[in-house]
C-alpha cells in the first residue's frame, strides 16, 4: 500500500526535509499492517527496512537461556524501529513483535542511508534516538537488579509515566500484565496481585487502554522502599 506525504511527516525523523526528497521516500516505501504477535523483525537477522510505528504497539524482546520472553523495551506510535542494522549493517540483536493490531512504515535500508548521508539533521536525530534507547536499556538492567517483584513492577509504572494536560499522569496503551511480567522478569500471576493492591490503595486506576497514576509520590516511595502501606 502507497505511503501518504501526510503519514511521513507526522514524524519527527523527517521533519527537517523538504517536499521532494519526502515525495521520493514515499515512493520507496510501503505501508505494512500485522496482527497481534506478528514477529515484525526476527533477531540474528539483517534489517532490509527501517520502521516507523504508525499505530498500535510494538515490543523488543529476547530469549533467555531458559526459553523465558525477556522484554526489553517498548516500541510507541510516531517511533522508530530496526535503526541499529540501518546504520551497521549487522543482524538485529533482538526480536520485534506486536502487541496489538498495529500499522507502519517500511523504509528500504538502503535508500535511508543515501537519505542520513545527504542530511547530517537527520543523521543527528538518530543518534539521539539511539541514545535514548541505550540510557533506557540501561535503566531497564538496572531495574531487573531490584529484588523485590513489587518494587521492580512500581519502578517500571513510574519509568513509564507521563504527564498530559491538564497535569494528570498516566501511562497512555498500558501493557498487559504478561507484558509487564515479562519486562520485570516476573509472572503474570504476581503482576496482577501488585496492581490489586495498587488500585485498592488508590495509587492507579486502570481506565481502558489508560492508566492512571493516581499518586505518582506514593509509586516512587514504593519501587524505593517497598513499603506500599
Amino acid at each position: 500500500m502507497p505511503v501518504s506525504k501526510q503519514l511521513l511527516t507526522n514524524f519527527d525523523l523527517f521533519k527537517p526535509l523538504h517536499g521532494k526528497v519526502i515525495d521520493r521516500i514515499c515512493n520507496e516505501s510501503k505501508l505494512v499492517e500485522v496482527p497481534r504477535r506478528k514477529i515484525v523483525m526476527e533477531k540474528n537477522q539483517i534489517a532490509h527496512s527501517l520502521g516507523l510505528l504508525i499505530d498500535g504497539r510494538l515490543q523488543g524482546i529476547d530469549m533467555t537461556i531458559d526459553g523465558r520472553e525477556a522484554g526489553l523495551y517498548f516500541i510507541e506510535p510516531n517511533d522508530f524501529f530496526g535503526e541499529l542494522s540501518v546504520i551497521d549493517r549487522l543482524p538485529a540483536p533482538e526480536f520485534i513483535i506486536s502487541l496489538t493490531t498495529s500499522h507502519f512504515i517500511m523504509i528500504p535500508a538502503s535508500y535511508l542511508r543515501q537519505i542520513i548521508n545527504e542530511n547530517p539533521e537527520i543523521a543527528a536525530l538518530f543518534n539521539a534516538r539511539l541514545a535514548q534507547r541505550l540510557r533506557e536499556s540501561m535503566q531497564q538492567r538496572t531495574l531487573l537488579t531490584i529484588p523485590s517483584p513489587l518494587q521492580r513492577i512500581c519502578a517500571q509504572l513510574v519509568q513509564m509515566t507521563i504527564k498530559i494536560p491538564p497535569g494528570e499522569q498516566v501511562i497512555i496503551y498500558a501493557p498487559t500484565h504478561q507484558e509487564l511480567a515479562i519486562m520485570i522478569n516476573s509472572t503474570r500471576e504476581t503482576v496482577t496481585r501488585v496492581f490489586q493492591k495498587l488500585q485498592k490503595k488508590g495509587i492507579i486506576l486502570r481506565e481502558g487502554n489508560t492508566l492512571k497514576i493516581n499518586d505518582l509520590s506514593r509509586l516512587k516511595n514504593t519501587a524505593s522502599n517497598g513499603n506500599i502501606d
